[in-house]
């Protein structure tokens, strides 16, 4: 076999794409981020690494604060675009991308009106990780905005998750899939 090389990222690819949002000094911001993963369950932690050269670094940096906003993959080429528009250059880049904001309902922040489900979080600690820095929040509220897509866990056919592989390139899990198998 021919070794080759690659880039390390992509062969954890593709992984969950979400939407992180926040609020500081009057500014709402949005970016789509793969880079997120639950840290700790107690207590409940979930982090996610942001560049400092995104607009969003400084305003997450700036409040404390950060949702995690889990979209449908209907809504796939809104996350694109948010990946795509700098906050810097647009006032409302929520509308630019095709979503509506709303309000957290615990933390003063933006969350994403659309979203299937929200995280709401409190930064804790920061880890510079080397080109991105990693935000770890404490989560002060989990709630789903959609009865029909979530029990226990996110039922698949319902609630079809974004999935960044690389380069542009999403996609959404097979429904046929899916295999439950009994924990010992």
């Amino acid at each position: 076999m021919k070794l080759v090389e690659v880039d390390q990222i992509r062969l954890v690819q593709p992984g969950l794409t979400v939407l992180i949002s926040s609020s500081y000094k009057g500014r709402d911001v949005l970016m789509a981020a793969a880079w997120v993963t639950p840290v700790s369950y107690i207590p409940p932690r979930v982090a996610v690494a942001i560049s400092p050269e995104r607009f969003t670094y400084s305003i997450v940096k700036g409040s404390g604060m950060f949702a995690v906003n889990v979209m449908d993959f209907k809504h796939v080429e809104a996350v694109y675009k948010a990946g795509t528009i700098s906050g810097r250059d647009c006032d409302d880049k929520f509308g630019a991308v095709g979503l509506s904001k709303a309000r957290g309902r615990v933390l003063p922040i933006a969350v994403v009106k659309e979203a299937v489900g929200v995280v709401e979080c409190r930064v804790v600690n920061r880890v510079v990780t080397g080109d991105h820095e990693l935000f770890i929040g404490h989560v002060v509220a989990a709630y789903v905005n959609r009865d029909d897509a979530y029990t226990t866990h996110w039922l698949v056919g319902k609630y079809m998750p974004v999935l960044y592989v690389s380069e542009g390139h999403f996609m959404a899990v097979d429904p046929s899939s899916l295999r439950k198998y009994e924990v010992g």
